[in-house]
């Protein structure tokens, strides 16, 4: 499942993180964390996960996407892994790669690029990602986020002009299986669609439960 949500982040709240991380003095060469044939597609800059004001910033989206229902829903997250924000400057891409299957000895279910630059400030740096035999493009709005399989072949085409920066990361769901996920979030989204519409609390507590027990089956 690829998902596409709106408003992560406010405007304010993207520009406050990438002028938290606008020192030059914080910014690496995106291949030190590349393994294998990824290290010689990759061209991009990473900012130092260790420094404070990326520290700060990282742990501000964190908390935004732990408390977000329906990433929540989506990604049934029990850990985040290397959340890092990066940067592309004019020239700068990363080909057609596929990510590690663990990362800090965690499975990789799925993958987020958080947009926090809007994409009427720079030319190129689409997401691209293939999507069972076709390609989806996909350039975000500022704070808009896009959640993918972490088994997908996906790039970033090269920017022309301007900068692209972003927060990325990978999730370890409590459900391996994509269809189970898949199934769970269809649950979710009928829920909220129950409280909308103010059903009888018998109908929604039925499905509730419903959920409740296929977590159980499921989660590991």
């Amino acid at each position: 499942m690829l998902l596409q949500i709106d408003k992560i982040l406010s405007a304010p709240e993207c520009e406050a993180i990438v002028s938290a991380v606008g020192d030059p003095a914080l910014w690496r060469d995106g291949k030190e964390t590349a393994k294998g044939g990824a290290k010689s597609v990759k061209s991009n800059t990473q900012a130092a996960a260790s420094a404070p004001p990326v520290k700060g910033s990282v742990s501000k989206i964190l908390d935004t996407l732990r408390a977000h229902p329906v990433f929540q829903a989506a990604a049934q997250p029990a850990d985040f892994i290397r959340p890092t924000i990066n940067r592309y400057s004019p020239g700068m891409s990363y080909g057609d790669h596929v990510d590690a299957p663990y990362i800090n000895n965690l499975r990789t279910d799925l993958s987020f690029t958080l947009f926090l630059t809007d994409p009427d400030t720079y030319a190129g740096g689409e997401l691209v990602i293939d999507n069972q035999g076709h390609e989806d493009r996909i350039k975000g709005s500022a704070g808009s986020l896009v959640l993918y399989p972490s088994s997908s072949v996906h790039r970033v085409d090269e920017v022309t002009t301007g900068e692209r920066i972003c927060c990325i990361g990978w999730v370890k769901s409590r459900i391996r299986s994509a269809e189970q996920r898949g199934l769970l979030f269809e649950i979710e989204q009928t829920l909220a669609d129950l409280r909308d519409v103010n059903a009888p609390s018998q109908t929604h507590n039925r499905l509730l439960n419903v959920r409740n027990n296929l977590l159980r089956l499921f989660g590991e």
